[in-house]
């Protein structure tokens, strides 16, 4: 079949649209379809086809007008007929009403279609479905870069407004120091004109393992005249966000034993304590005595997890963004897998993991066969002649980085849904909900239970109210007045994996209390096989580097902490 031209012509013939496929002229087409009224009035049958003696006219009524075919007299005429139809489908969507000025105005997409069909005079082998998709020419390339345009603008406007968030911090932080009452000793509750310290929140970096705490305090006798008398100066935060160096005031806290209030987390500590202040049943007083902090004589020595041979530490920090009706804007898994061995005849191993998902975010160390963890996720020395060092010093073989996608709880252990009632009249009741995440239950049913969860909420005021009720039993709070206020929610439970408390605090409006920040860690020395990290790593055995590879004795530990836990 060789259709030589297309077009769509008027009851007496008259051209309106033609599309040539062979090499025919402007006249040639005009004359054949002159001629093409005459031969359809001498037909004495119901034809959908009429010849001359050089070509084939294969046509089809479409209101006033004809859509016509002209083809070689030997093509096939049920080929013909079927191009026909198509063609006069493909019109029929392209055109909202069936007139001249409209086929006008459709022209071009009506030459596109009809060069869709047709190339060089053969019909393809399309359907009118693929002709339309042709000529709506939709990229997957140009969708991709919109969607990438379009959140660069969103990110943009939401970076203004937390740099606006950010100054009216700073400006009232700085009103709220100026009002301050000077306290007894003639010092500042403020302690200078500071800033607010929210850049340092924003940018804290936690460390795996804590370190040292030196407090540098003097010692002041409560029967010391000076002018000083009475108060004991706390370092100032070298860091910022949940280390809280600033001078706090206890709200619903216990006091010390001996009457001294150990600091949440002071300056040079990491962002969570590992000591626990010792406390009693009764509540923190409002007397005018004030507590005697002493200097520390030594620093305290790091935790260092016991090895019986060989420790494999897997240690993971978790970076989000969660909005305030709890789903997940982003998140992040950096970690890595530490091993320690103190026995040189331990120190010819390999470790076989099960990696979930793709290899390709993992970094070994350039001592690691690298080839054959691609190959068969196995952690051993790419030097046979070699061993790992047995000197019972942490050594990393493995990084990972994991970044989820939008509303992916993959990646985060624990959500937020904050509900904010009243907050136009200047005082906002806050309903704080978390909830451990359903992949973080079903993937980690042996981890332990999220220890030490604490939120920052960024309002510098004294007046608190935890309401009393269910869920706030085991909440406290402390104020701390350079940051804002801490709750202490201690430990969850997976066999409890949610809960809530309310409380009550003065704000200009909603927005005043956000971002909040989470703090929380996860630590585990007793792991199973069957756990898996968030980054989705899992030791399955180690054994000896050798033919008979047989399983060595290990030990794992597993610790997850956040960072950056924002919730917007």
């Amino acid at each position: 079949m060789v259709v030589l031209s297309a077009s769509i012509c008027t009851r007496g013939g008259k051209p309106l649209l033609s599309r040539q496929f062979r090499d025919l002229s402007r006249d040639r087409i005009t004359a054949l379809l002159a001629n093409f009224p005459s031969l359809i009035s001498n037909s004495s049958g119901q034809h959908t086809s009429v010849e001359d003696d050089n070509v084939r006219y294969v046509y089809q009524p479409l209101e006033e007008f004809y859509i016509v075919l002209i083809t070689n007299k030997t093509s096939n005429i049920l080929q013909d007929i079927d191009t026909l139809h198509l063609f006069a489908s493909t019109i029929s969507n392209l055109l909202r009403n069936v007139d001249e000025r409209e086929i006008f105005e459709s022209s071009f997409d009506i030459i596109d279609a009809f060069d869709e069909i047709i190339n060089l005079g053969y019909k393809e082998n399309l359907t009118l479905t693929q002709v339309q998709t042709f000529l709506e020419m939709d990229s997957h390339e140009e969708k991709i870069q919109e969607i990438i345009e379009r959140n660069k603008e969103l990110e943009a406007a939401e970076e203004r407004k937390r740099r606006a968030k950010e100054i009216q911090r700073k400006e009232l932080a700085r009103k709220n120091m100026e009002q301050l009452p000077m306290g007894a000793g003639g010092v500042g509750s403020g302690i200078g004109s500071s800033s607010f310290g929210y850049d340092s929140y924003q940018n804290n970096q936690p460390t795996y393992q804590p370190t040292p705490v030196v407090e540098t305090t003097n010692n002041y006798s409560s029967n010391n005249n000076n002018s000083g008398a009475g108060h004991s100066l706390l370092s100032r935060p070298r860091g910022g966000g949940l280390q809280l160096g600033a001078k706090k005031t206890p709200g619903k806290t216990m006091p010390s034993a001996g009457g001294a209030h150990e600091p949440l987390l002071t300056g040079n500590q990491p962002l969570f304590a590992h000591h626990k202040p010792a406390t009693s049943s009764s509540a923190v007083g409002s007397g005018s005595s004030t507590p005697v902090v002493s200097k520390s004589e030594s620093p305290a020595p790091v935790n260092r997890v016991p090895n019986n041979g060989i420790l494999i530490t897997v240690n993971e920090k978790v970076t989000a963004d969660i909005s305030r009706e709890g789903s997940v804007s982003s998140s992040e898994i950096k970690g890595d897998l530490q091993l320690r061995i103190n026995q040189t005849e331990l120190a010819n191993a390999k470790i076989l993991l099960k990696i979930a998902g793709d290899k390709k975010p993992f970094k070994t160390h350039p001592n690691v066969d690298r080839s054959l963890f691609q190959s068969e996720a196995v952690i051993t020395v790419k030097d046979k002649s070699k061993t790992f060092p047995s000197n019972d010093q942490p050594l990393g073989v493995l990084r990972w980085r994991s970044v989820g996608k939008q509303d992916d709880t993959s990646l985060v252990p624990i959500v937020f849904t904050i509900w904010v009632n009243g907050a136009d009249s200047g005082q906002a009741q806050v309903t704080l909900e978390y909830e451990l995440t359903s992949e973080f239950v079903d993937s980690h049913p042996n981890h332990p239970n999220i220890e030490n969860l604490k939120i920052l909420v960024p309002v510098l005021t004294h007046d608190v109210h935890l309401q009393e009720g269910s869920g706030n039993d085991t909440v406290s709070y402390e104020i701390y007045e350079e940051q804002g206020v801490v709750f202490n929610i201690g430990s969850i439970s997976i066999d409890d994996p949610q809960g809530s408390f309310e409380f009550t605090v003065p704000v200009d409006d909603e927005d005043s209390l956000f971002p909040m920040q989470a703090q929380f860690e996860i630590s585990n020395q007793e792991v199973v096989e069957s756990d898996v990290s968030l980054g989705g790593v899992s030791i399955i055995d180690v054994v000896a580097n050798n033919d008979d590879e047989a399983s060595l004795p290990f030990d794992l530990h597993s610790n997850i902490t956040s960072e950056n836990y924002l919730i917007q």
